[in-house]
């Protein structure tokens, strides 16, 4: 009996450990990197002209965090980085009016970085991943829906493997 228990807890143990070691490394699961077919002021001016049109998302807010770097005194980051946020009112209200304590999640955010002329890279939150963590109307939305439309928001503009 007591070699089992040992075994139990060397194994609990071990899962523990391993956990731990792999962590950092899950943290990118959280997030989805596409490239774009387009060069760095091409993509966001795409974006920005599809959201003007989008029947799902409004362009909230843009942030340049070079220009916004350089002004607070910091200096200039080694790549280009501007970042949307985008609401979509549907989206928003049906999770509001359920869970409003989903509102930290929202509204979506695409980092646009420019590491190099040819190499721009999309960023956004994997929702897919997130909306299993979550009872409905969450987890169609947020694992669904979303990615759905911002998948079709990018089209065209993004490489999909």
């Amino acid at each position: 009996m007591t070699v089992f228990i040992l075994g139990i807890v060397c194994g609990v143990v071990g899962v523990g450990v391993l956990m731990v070691a792999f962590m950092p490394k899950m943290g990118r699961l959280f997030f989805v990197a596409d490239q774009s077919r387009l060069p760095f002021e091409e993509t966001i001016n795409q974006i920005r002209e599809r959201c003007k049109t989008s029947e799902h998302w409004v362009l909230q807010a843009e942030k340049d965090y070079n220009a916004a770097y350089i002004k607070s005194g910091r200096g200039e980051m080694s790549h280009r980085l501007v970042e949307f946020k985008l609401g979509n009112p549907d989206h928003s209200y049906r999770v509001n009016r359920v869970n409003p304590e989903v509102s930290t999640f929202m509204p979506a955010a695409l980092a646009i970085v420019e590491y190099t002329p040819e190499k721009v890279l999309i960023y956004r939150k994997n929702t897919g991943i997130m909306g299993k963590m979550f009872n409905e109307p969450m987890r169609t939305i947020m694992g669904v829906e979303v990615p759905q439309q911002l998948d079709e928001l990018l089209k065209g503009i993004i490489v999909k493997s």
